[in-house]
């Protein structure tokens, strides 16, 4: 079954809005970038591609729509377990929480100002035949 997964990535923090120099967290492919808002770009780029490479339509799956998966990062890097927000289907929730627990691993976290920080991504993954 052919499908197609739309993936848009928003940020939302629980950092200050006024932050004078915030730098996404660093895969290792994008380890080489040293400008923030570049590195904003590769994280997001890294993001997505994991997401539209490992996501598979689940076996069962009869509708379409959009899953909401917030991420947490934490001050190590760390990821935490992904929160489903928002689902329109639980085999559609399992797969995305599944793929997103298989992100690649983080070398550095967020910093604001040169201080790791905790940062929260939403990431609405959409599931379309």
């Amino acid at each position: 079954m052919k499908f197609k997964v739309a993936l848009l990535i928003s940020l939302i923090t629980t950092i200050p809005t006024m932050a004078q120099e915030m730098v996404a967290p660093t895969f290792k492919r994008c380890q080489h970038i040293e400008i923030s808002e570049e590195m904003q770009v590769c994280f997001n780029r890294t993001l997505m591609e994991h997401v539209m490479t490992t996501l598979t339509y689940p076996k069962g799956l009869e509708d379409e729509g959009k899953v909401l998966i917030k991420i947490t990062i934490d001050e190590e890097g760390i990821l935490q377990q992904p929160e489903v927000i928002k689902s329109f289907s639980k085999l559609a929730s399992d797969e995305a929480v599944k793929v997103l627990r298989s992100l690649p691993k983080i070398l550095r976290p967020a910093t604001e100002n040169g201080e790791p920080v905790i940062i929260t991504y939403t990431i609405p993954v959409q599931f379309k035949k």
